[in-house]
């Protein structure tokens, strides 16, 4: 039984299966890109202030807003997502700060969390979202701390379920390399999400 179900109330777990199946990989610039995005992180022993203002930078490449810091606070932040590639988790006060710093944006938080430790952290964005409530959401919902520490539960269980390793050889085996089991996940919502012209505007 899946314990995080409640926070979920439209998320059908044979429904993911079958949309797993039946994923097509689209070779567009964010499969392009998203290699070179977790190498760039993956090939720097530590993150200093150099690879976070690169790091965040094209990390907001998949964003439809500019990149503006929104606080000063850098070392203690680069503290922080040294942790995180050293695979360590964050606290929702932790996140917080991060949150803070990247332009108050918790999706834009999410997805260079998520280029630093593509096994800890899932990208929580409005197609995934959609998926998981089947519903556009609000600013103020993708910004909720809350609902992103519940979906990594989530994905920690979806990972855990016997029917995943199945998943994830055949998402793998359409992308054409190993990819994070986590970044597996993150494939079959965002291409499955509905709505997606609509999503667009506000992820």
């Amino acid at each position: 039984m899946f314990s995080n179900v409640i926070f979920f109330p439209k998320f059908e777990f044979e429904k993911f299966w079958q949309d797993a199946k039946c994923t097509d990989i689209i070779e567009d610039s964010y499969q392009v890109s998203y290699f070179e995005f977790v190498s760039y992180f993956e090939k720097n022993n530590s993150i200093n202030k150099h690879n976070l203002i690169i790091g965040i930078n094209f990390t907001y490449g998949w964003m439809p807003t500019i990149f503006h810091f929104k606080s000063n606070n850098l070392n203690e932040v680069l503290v922080l997502l040294n942790r995180v590639k050293s695979e360590s988790k964050l606290n929702e006060d932790e996140l917080s700060i991060l949150i803070k710093l990247f332009n108050n944006s918790l999706v834009g938080t999410s997805k260079i969390l998520h280029f630093i430790n593509p096994n800890l952290y899932p990208i929580l964005d409005s197609r995934v979202y959609n998926y998981l409530f089947g519903k556009n959401p609000h600013y103020k919902q993708l910004n909720n701390i809350k609902i992103y520490f519940n979906y990594i539960n989530l994905v920690d269980e979806i990972i855990n379920h016997q029917e995943f390793e199945e998943v994830n050889q055949i998402i793998s085996g359409k992308v054409g390399y190993q990819i994070s089991k986590i970044r597996v996940i993150d494939i079959i919502m965002y291409t499955n999400a509905k709505n997606k012209l609509v999503l667009e505007q506000i992820n």
